[in-house]
């Protein structure tokens, strides 16, 4: 029962959103009934695997009690961290683990982002930046639906705050009418850019990939068309997941951080990282960019760039493909810290250095789309060669619909504020975290015509939902 199916959109969402806020009276019942509506979502997606969610729950939470109790929490909290490492690689890395003739296990539900929220929270501990929880508090922060399929990452300092009502949260699970109008309005401006605006994406890609994975000659211009197109759709089918997540958890009052932040507008690759997958980014920061940097040694903050890279990559995979792609693009973020450095790029800049480091930054994340998209080295080598006009073929058999999609795609993404800028003032400065006041006459409010556009984006989403896919990052 994905976000996507009529079964969630119109039935399991609304009841239990109806249900929760009728039923709600007792502290106890108010963290109790999302977890139960968290647990039964977890189910109707994944029935096998939910004794095993629970099981990592009720292990991690024993983890923390153990490592917040005991002097040697160093020892502990290794030993933690490499069991959830372990249970994560022995599902996403299964097919290099079994033998022949073996069956590779389903990845369990959201394995990547229940796993390291959870090492988050042990870390914390560790520090002394966590608070203790009971079993209650502990699985609803960690099973809590809306992140479960795709993320995003949670942190306990943003969300045991609201599922305990402190002081100064604004919501705190007791959703007021504004909340649903801003919920409904992410969710369905998400639906549809999912539903609607990542297939246009998928269909200017041609058989490029195809043909690429067969040997046959690709043309330069249709190569470029379809990398920029798998590189558009995964951030319309990823952006449009979490923003229809973080609709979905505002219904119940609870605000879910910023994803994605207008990556395109990046005019940078450090940029770029930080708009794109920013929860993924924040805990990369924050627990292995930092403790790599303690000593301030200039060697140090490149190669802890450099390793943050290779993990974002393994993340996604362990093909040969995405180990490249780790070194291509920890080459370009320490390539631009130290141009940086070096003073022969400002971090400001002008006009012209804006938009070209804008036109740099599309072509250089467009170009790792050979090594994000393609499964093996052949296929990688391929793409490459058809981006660099040495795929065997006449430069310009593009068509016509591809190349405009690309044209408008980014004459858009470059000029038009994102809805996260539109609706920033009704989201809280945390989960924006490059949070900028819009000024603009467009900017969300209750008002008819954005009911109107909520309203026929819903409409033209639960249209066209019968075709579409999974999201990309469903089951990571």
């Amino acid at each position: 029962m994905s976000f996507t199916s009529y079964w969630f959109a119109l039935a399991f969402l609304p009841l239990s959103a109806y249900g929760y806020r009728h039923l709600l009276s007792t502290s106890h019942v108010k963290l109790l009934l999302p977890l139960l509506i968290s647990l039964a979502f977890y189910y109707l997606n994944d029935a096998h695997n939910l004794l095993l969610f629970c099981a990592s729950m009720g292990a991690n939470w024993l983890l923390a009690g153990l490592i917040g109790r005991n002097r040697g929490k160093t020892r502990y909290l290794a030993l933690a961290i490499a069991g959830n490492l372990c249970f994560l690689a022995a599902y996403k890395y299964a097919k290099f683990f079994v033998v022949p003739g073996m069956a590779i296990p389903a990845l369990p539900l959201g394995i990547s982002y229940f796993t390291f929220t959870q090492i988050a929270f042990l870390v914390d501990t560790a520090r002394g930046q966590a608070r203790s929880t009971n079993p209650l508090e502990y699985a609803l922060f960690v099973a809590w639906f809306p992140h479960l399929p795709a993320g995003p990452l949670l942190s306990h300092k943003d969300m045991l705050p609201q599922f305990l009502g402190a002081p100064g949260t604004s919501s705190a699970l007791h959703p007021a009418p504004r909340d649903y109008a801003v919920g409904l309005t992410l969710f369905a401006m998400g639906l549809f850019k999912k539903s609607c605006i990542s297939p246009i994406f998928l269909y200017a890609q041609g058989d490029v990939f195809l043909r690429a994975g067969q040997g046959d000659p690709i043309g330069l211009v249709e190569t470029w068309i379809a990398c920029l197109g798998f590189l558009f759709e995964t951030y319309y089918d990823f952006c449009g997941y979490s923003e229809m997540a973080m609709g979905i958890s505002r219904m119940f009052g609870i605000h879910l951080p910023v994803n994605f932040h207008a990556p395109f507008k990046s005019s940078s690759p450090v940029e770029f990282w930080t708009r794109w997958h920013v929860t993924l980014g924040a805990f990369m920061r924050d627990y292995l960019y930092r403790p790599l940097t303690k000593k301030r040694q200039v060697w140090r903050h490149y190669a802890a760039l450099f390793v943050v890279m290779m993990a974002v990559a393994i993340w996604h995979g362990a093909t040969i493909p995405l180990l490249i792609f780790g070194i291509y693009q920890g080459l370009l973020v320490t390539g631009n810290h130290a141009l940086r450095r070096w003073n022969l790029v400002s971090r400001k800049g002008g006009k012209l250095q804006h938009w070209a480091g804008r036109t740099f930054t599309l072509a250089a994340i467009g170009f790792s789309v050979s090594l994000w998209a393609t499964p093996d080295w052949q296929e990688a080598r391929h793409v490459m060669l058809g981006l660099l006009g040495a795929g065997q073929a006449s430069a310009w058999p593009g068509g016509f619909f591809g190349i405009t999609a690309i044209l408008a795609a980014v004459a858009f993404n470059w000029s038009a504020p994102s809805l996260i800028d539109l609706m920033a003032k009704e989201l809280p400065a945390w989960s924006v975290q490059l949070k900028k006041s819009t000024t603009s006459s467009l900017a969300w409010k209750p008002s008819l015509a954005w009911a109107v556009a909520v309203a026929v984006a819903l409409c033209l989403a639960l249209i066209n939902l019968s075709a579409v896919k999974e999201f990309k990052y469903a089951g990571f």
